[in-house]
């Protein structure tokens, strides 16, 4: 019991840490770099007002980057907390690779979504065939050498899988550098799908903690690192649990001078998210948008917590 105790509260920890960071990060890059539209919403059953720039959902704006990637985060460590609570299924941690040093950055590139999908496909499939619960969840890296290389949460384990302890040695003769599961089946799937020999497999002990792992890849290194165009750095199996929709009926774009004017002539006192989004609407000469509260109130940085 202690243990237990001692590994949520660890992990729970981590996480607030985490959100800390990324709110930091947030506060630091206000503004969209595609200037998407700005958004009136009042909040239900209070009455407060806001305006806050939409997102543009695009992972190269130092602001939107970061919000696309908390939306991600979000759907990974929530998903994961109901799969768990609605299903006796055990989660397993992945990680996959490209083939050695003779596959060039280019051809990695160019073919490694089709690889993790022929992989995918085929551990689905026998998923299906044993009548056993699908699902997954994928983020996507860069290597050191720039070769994308993925961390999947999922709910498959080869029949074949045999538990080996940290410094135990595997089959390959190399020491397990962690408790893992070895599975002939898993590593020849990954030869077999273009992927390579190199992929890791282990039974995850702490849902939250490997979800908060997975998704801290989002911000460390999808959000800073190019990708092609169309990438899909973030992947989901259709049973991975999407985010409750919050819908609010009061809220509208701001696109043109004329809804600006319809905000205004509500009558209500309007609050900004953003130094940006303030004078944006000082700029139309709305008078009613009050500006966002300082960043330094009796010399503590405001932070926002409510994530």
């Amino acid at each position: 019991m202690r243990e237990n105790a001692k590994a949520v509260s660890v992990d729970l920890e981590q996480e607030i840490d985490f959100q800390i960071e990324q709110s930091k990060s947030l506060q630091n890059n206000e503004k969209c770099h595609s200037n998407a539209p700005y958004i009136f919403y009042q909040e239900k059953n209070k009455g407060r007002a806001h305006i806050v720039q939409g997102c543009c959902n695009d992972w190269a704006c130092p602001r939107c980057g970061q919000m696309r990637a908390r939306h991600e985060y979000a759907r990974i460590v929530e998903g994961t907390r109901k799969i768990v609570a609605q299903t006796a299924t055990p989660l397993y941690f992945w990680t996959l690779t490209c083939k050695g040093k003779a596959l060039t950055f280019e051809k990695s590139e160019a073919g490694y979504l089709e690889w993790t999908s022929r992989l995918l496909n085929a551990a689905r499939m026998k998923a299906a065939r044993n009548s056993e619960f699908w699902t997954y969840a994928q983020v996507t890296e860069r290597q050191k050498r720039g070769h994308p290389h993925s961390h999947l949460i999922c709910s498959y384990c080869p029949p074949d899988a045999v538990p080996y302890a940290k410094g135990d040695i595997l089959p390959n003769g190399r020491p397990a550098r962690h408790a893992c599961l070895w599975s002939e089946w898993f590593r020849q799937a990954n030869v077999k799908a273009g992927l390579g020999v190199e992929c890791d497999l282990s039974l995850i002990r702490t849902p939250e903690a490997a979800a908060v792992y997975v998704s801290k890849y989002l911000f460390k290194e999808a959000v800073n690192t190019k990708w092609p165009k169309g990438w899909r750095r973030v992947r989901y199996s259709r049973s991975w649990p999407k985010l409750p929709k919050h819908e609010n009926e009061t809220a509208f774009p701001l696109i043109t001078l004329k809804d600006w004017r319809r905000m205004e002539n509500l009558g209500l006192t309007v609050y900004a998210d953003s130094e940006e989004t303030y004078y944006a609407s000082l700029a139309r000469l709305i008078m009613c948008v009050m500006p966002p509260k300082s960043k330094h109130q009796d010399g503590i940085e405001n932070i926002n917590y409510n994530l």
